[in-house]
């Protein structure tokens, strides 16, 4: 299947959204001629916006990082600014939603190179905007006592990160629901970064 460009459409979107289709049907970056032929341009029309397979993996993988820094905007904005806890729940609450409406662009993320994306400064910035707003957020609530005075925010975020990722793993592997009966692994999902939350924060958050 194709994904035909419109007329007066934008190269680089259409070549984001051909290569974030086929990496997700094979699990391979794709190659410039097979996203040229996925959004029918000839591969030297291609080539002229995206050099390489290298720059069309980074600007995929920075398309994926906006979706997640908007669907972490939008839910954190919609909680309480004076509650930090009920802030940092909605970051994790985002996480699952964009993993769950957008999991070709989740996989696309968790399977780059670290080598790739640490020498890229467009993710690198994407990624240290959403961690700083984690850490803000965090910060104020040790600030309001509801955070430990010992806690090191900056090793609960790697770890929340990591359990995270995890997690919506197993959601859309469809893995979570059978641990937690009576829910859909979406629900389960939230569920379980609920709990990871209060256990690791001291406190009760609602996502």
């Amino acid at each position: 299947m194709t994904i035909a460009m419109r007329p007066g459409g934008n190269i680089l979107s259409a070549a984001i959204k051909g290569a974030t289709k086929l990496m997700d049907e094979t699990g391979q970056v794709a190659s410039l001629e097979d996203v040229a032929a996925i959004i029918q341009v000839c591969p030297d029309r291609l080539r002229a916006v995206v050099p390489d397979t290298c720059t069309l993996l980074q600007a995929t993988a920075a398309n994926a990082l906006m979706l997640l820094q908007d669907t972490c905007v939008r839910l954190a904005s919609a909680t309480c600014s004076n509650n930090p806890m009920q802030q940092f729940a909605a970051l994790a609450e985002a996480f699952v939603e964009w993993g769950y409406h957008y999991p070709r662009e989740f996989r696309i993320i968790g399977s780059m190179p670290a080598g790739v994306f640490e020498t890229d400064p467009n993710l690198m910035r994407y990624e240290s905007a959403i961690h700083e707003v984690m850490y803000r957020i965090l910060d104020r609530a040790k600030q309001q006592g509801t955070l430990p005075q010992d806690q090191d925010i900056a090793q609960f975020i790697a770890i929340a990160h990591t359990y995270a990722y995890g997690v919506v793993s197993k959601m859309l592997l469809g893995d979570l629901a059978r641990w937690n009966p009576g829910m859909t692994d979406r629900e389960a999902a939230h569920h379980n970064l609920t709990i990871f939350i209060n256990q690791f924060l001291g406190r009760s958050a609602q996502i």
